[in-house]
């Protein structure tokens, strides 16, 4: 009978929220070695680099003539273009608009200049049509690029559109500092020592 084959055990990484140990140490050093001394800066074209993850934002509000693109309101919702704002319609309220758009214009909705629908969006009751511009906002920061990537994979669902995007850390040098030493051996890892049961007592019995 053919065994089911079960998906491999992800490796234990810091990046993916392991403990800290010897082993998930030593694999965390060697990924900020990539990413900060070795072939990952051809990525990202800085040593110093600490990476960030970005959620996009979406400002409304702007000229139009100073905007990335157009939006229409109607209370909390918005679209992106007068088709998408068309293909959320029923079909009573798609007649509706080509009835109000036959008459002031003898065509249907959909046969117009997309500058004339934007018109006509901008004419209905409680409509706004307004530019809109994007933005990206930091959400956290990390040593790697994999506790980055990492981090996207465990909460796009929250945020939506996400990236890692890399800042040059060259003047923090506290962050740049402390990366150097975990690189050239000086800041590394020690064990916490194992105290067992016999010595408390005697610890408490000394005390």
């Amino acid at each position: 009978m053919p065994t089911e084959n079960k998906p491999a055990e992800p490796i234990p990484s810091l990046a993916t929220g392991h403990d800290l140990n010897k082993s998930t140490w030593a694999d965390f050093v060697q990924r900020l070695r990539h990413d900060c001394d070795g072939a990952g800066v051809k990525w990202h074209h800085t040593a110093a680099a600490l990476f960030t993850v970005q959620t996009k934002r979406i400002d409304y509000g702007f000229d139009i003539d100073y905007a990335e693109g157009r939006v229409v309101c109607l209370e909390d919702r918005s679209w992106f273009s007068p088709n998408e704002y068309w293909g959320d319609l029923d079909e009573n309220e798609q007649g509706e608009l080509n009835d109000q758009v036959m008459t002031d214009r003898e065509c249907s909705f959909l046969d117009l200049d997309e500058d004339d629908q934007w018109e006509i969006l901008s004419e209905l009751d409680s409509h706004t049509v307004t530019g809109w511009n994007k933005r990206w906002e930091i959400v956290n920061s990390h040593f790697t690029k994999d506790a980055a990537e990492a981090f996207i994979r465990r909460k796009k669902h929250d945020y939506g559109e996400m990236r890692v995007y890399v800042e040059s850390q060259y003047y923090a040098w506290e962050f740049e500092a402390i990366k150097a030493a975990i690189l050239d051996g000086t800041l590394s890892y020690t064990p916490k020592p194992v105290v067992n049961a016999h010595d408390l007592v005697s610890m408490e019995i000394a005390g």
